[in-house]
């Protein structure tokens, strides 16, 4: 009969992806709150807006690749 079980490394996966993805999230969120109470230049607002759209994107990558990651622990029997 098969385990049930999974590796350790499969939820250190898991949990690494959703942290990363949390991380870049808030590093996002930082960015835009920094540009709304008027930090910095106009050319420094807009690099921190093109940075703080490629960190939301990079944080959704990571949580989509945690989720389907974890998806995949179901294996067809």
């Amino acid at each position: 009969m098969e385990s049930e079980e999974h590796p350790l490394s499969y939820w250190f996966i898991l949990i690494g992806a959703f942290a990363g993805g949390a991380a870049f999230i808030l590093f996002a969120v930082v960015l835009i709150l920094q540009i709304l109470n008027g930090h910095g230049s106009q050319a420094g607002n807009i690099l921190r807006v093109a940075l703080a759209v490629f960190s939301l994107f990079v944080g959704l990558f990571c949580v989509t690749v945690g989720t389907l990651y974890r998806l995949s622990f179901n294996h067809a029997r």
